[in-house]
């Protein structure tokens, strides 16, 4: 498995570059992950990891939003540096944490997980999407990705009964499906360059990048846009 402060202590440039210049990529990913939830009576949001702190653009802005990351890659003024295996947080601190698709890069899930509910008030809830094994993002990580990034990829991807034997959590699961939505670009070359420098394609020319998006998550046009097919398994947890 690859580590996660390693891996962004390399890659985080290229990866912020293409979520900041191509914010509308992932619109889809971000919004799913919060739907499920009524903010209105919330105050206290922890995004972990969260990258370049890209989750706060798309909750309410009377929420105060603490953005955390395990790789001093992204950490600056606004993102604090943590370690998974213990938040420096008071325990019931927030009333709600969100993860997205950073997990499958951690040693230890279940006590990272652990350590989310350790901090999430009572009724609060950790909502976390990643990668489900088995589907054709499985296969173009831990295949594409680890055959034409330098560093390699092989993340430890989840699915339904993966938390069975730790009933602590198994039993704080109040929801768990499998979400698909696409990632949508204005062109072919954009969606090549964000792909080359999201995921540290960099031994991969545009057209290998172009047939491995084709040939494995598969590929819709339509008069305006380029949609590429994702999807992830998202937990919901209640304290």
């Amino acid at each position: 498995m690859n580590d996660y402060r390693l891996i962004f202590q390399k890659r985080a440039l290229d990866y912020h570059f293409a979520m900041q210049n191509y914010p509308h990529v992932r619109f889809h990913e971000f919004n799913n992950l919060i739907s499920s939830l009524n903010f209105s009576s919330l105050n206290e949001i922890l995004d972990i990891p969260s990258g370049g702190g890209y989750l706060k653009h798309f909750l309410p802005n009377h929420l105060n939003v603490t953005s955390t990351d395990f790789s001093e890659g992204f950490t600056n003024n606004d993102i604090k540096l943590v370690s998974p295996e213990k938040l420096p947080f008071k325990s019931n601190s927030f009333d709600a944490v969100f993860s997205l698709s950073g997990m499958h890069h951690l040693k230890n899930v279940p006590q990272f997980v652990e350590e989310c509910l350790r901090v999430i008030k009572s009724d609060g809830n950790l909502i976390f999407a990643d990668v489900k094994k088995e589907t054709s993002i499985d296969v173009f990580l831990n295949q594409f990705v680890n055959e034409y990034n330098s560093l390699g990829h092989q993340g430890d991807f989840f699915h339904e009964d993966y938390f069975e034997k730790y009933p602590n959590i198994q039993n704080k699961i109040v929801e768990c499906k499998y979400n698909e939505y696409p990632f949508v670009f204005n062109s072919k070359e954009e969606m090549i360059l964000f792909f080359k420098l999201f995921f540290g394609l960099d031994k991969a020319s545009g057209s290998i990048i172009y047939e491995g998006i084709q040939n494995i998550l598969g590929i819709q046009t339509t008069c305006n846009r380029i949609e590429v097919n994702w999807g992830l398994i998202q937990f919901k947890l209640k304290k």
